[in-house]
């Protein structure tokens, strides 16, 4: 355990608005919440919405603590809550009674895909709003003058790439379904069906929303005798670990999204994710992507489907050295987007910048990985 930052923050109640299945509530609710009490020994009641016997005793327990014994110097936050049940109604109570260091949380632009009355019920009744994307600060900012950029972490592991495959692997991760899939049959996915070389394309998520798909890309991808599809089934998603070692099989990550407002409000999560482990990206050059991208540093933007084919040839064609200085920067960048940061503005509720960002040295890397980043350096010299 170490010293926290300086904070009046002693203790948190985390009243998420789905179970872990939804990657928010993981890494936004739960990976930091555990963060917190093993680093800083902060600890908190971590609220998942379930009608388990257990579950339902779990929140009358912290909803009762915070209503009527709340504990001094804590925080309440209100993650994503958007329905008009007993729970939003019992929370919208609670910040009529303790509206104190109460903050809803937001990465998504909610109000766009559900009814948003409770949501902006929450944003102008609680005491703050911590929000994933730079688009969210800008939208909201007229319901509640304390908004404040907390952008989505990315547990660090320790898990990175250590070289090129000897065949191209492309790969996505995220639900292949809405508008994430018509931005990779948009711009990408054409891209690949006429490169001279053979490459690997693995895809993490499909099936989640529609079995169908699966056949919709053998279909998609049969004549592109090039290709080497990969669909793999039975992901457990709360096992980060292994999430994490898959993305490493990747040389590169695609980050394709569309330009609206639902995208744009985003917090560029899939992109953070590749670059945690070290893996580089290609991704759309629109907000909230483009703040984490340093352009040919740690990845690529780029705004057609020619863009993103001529990278590709690109990438290929890179020797594995000049590969592994783009992936150890991309590596590097994770010092913007890990829990370290985003737990500090968690409790401390001093907000990110607002400006573009991106920080490439050695500094906060772990010491075990440091010197394989620096072996790996002397060696692309």
């Amino acid at each position: 355990m170490v010293n926290a930052p300086k904070t009046e923050t002693k203790f948190i109640y985390w009243f998420a608005y789905y179970n872990l299945d939804a990657p928010s509530v993981r890494y936004r609710g739960k990976y930091p919440l555990e963060y917190l009490k093993k680093r800083y020994n902060i600890n908190s009641y971590f609220i998942i919405s379930s009608y388990k016997p257990n579950k339902i005793l779990l929140f009358l327990r912290a909803y009762f603590s915070a209503l009527l014994f709340r504990k001094s110097n804590s925080l309440i936050v209100i993650q994503r809550i958007h329905s008009h049940f007993i729970y939003a109604t019992l929370l919208k109570f609670l910040i009529k009674v303790q509206p104190a260091n109460t903050f809803y949380d937001i990465d998504d632009a909610d109000y766009l895909d559900f009814p948003p009355k409770t949501i902006y019920h929450f944003i102008k009744n609680c005491s703050g709003v911590f929000v994933g994307s730079r688009e969210l600060a800008k939208n909201l900012s007229k319901f509640n003058k304390n908004i404040l950029l907390n952008t989505s972490p990315t547990p660090d592991h320790v898990i990175v790439k250590t070289k090129k495959n000897s065949v191209l692997t492309i790969g996505w991760i995220g639900d292949f379904a809405g508008e994430h899939k018509e931005a990779l049959m948009n711009f990408f996915f054409p891209a690949l069906k006429e490169l001279p070389f053979e490459i690997k394309l693995v895809i993490l998520g499909v099936g989640r929303k529609h079995e169908s798909d699966f056949q919709f890309l053998k279909d998609y991808f049969k004549s592109a005798t090039n290709i080497n599809l990969e669909m793999p089934r039975n992901i457990d998603w709360n096992n980060e670990t292994d999430i994490q070692k898959r993305i490493t099989e990747f040389d590169f990550g695609v980050a394709t999204i569309l330009d609206n407002e639902l995208h744009r409000s985003k917090s560029a999560f899939k992109l953070k994710q590749y670059l945690n482990n070290g893996v580089p990206v290609l991704s759309s050059d629109i907000p909230e992507n483009n703040y984490f991208v340093n352009e040919g540093v740690n990845g690529f933007l780029c705004s057609t489907t020619e863009k993103f084919r001529q990278r590709i040839i690109e990438i290929n064609e890179m020797s594995n050295a000049d590969y592994m200085k783009l992936s150890i920067q991309a590596r590097q960048s994770n010092t913007n987007f890990n829990l370290t940061t985003y737990c500090k503005t968690l409790i401390t509720r001093e907000g990110q910048s607002l400006q573009r960002k991106f920080t490439a040295n050695l500094n906060g890397i772990a010491s075990r990985e440091k010197q394989l980043v620096l072996e790996t350096a002397a060696l692309c010299e």
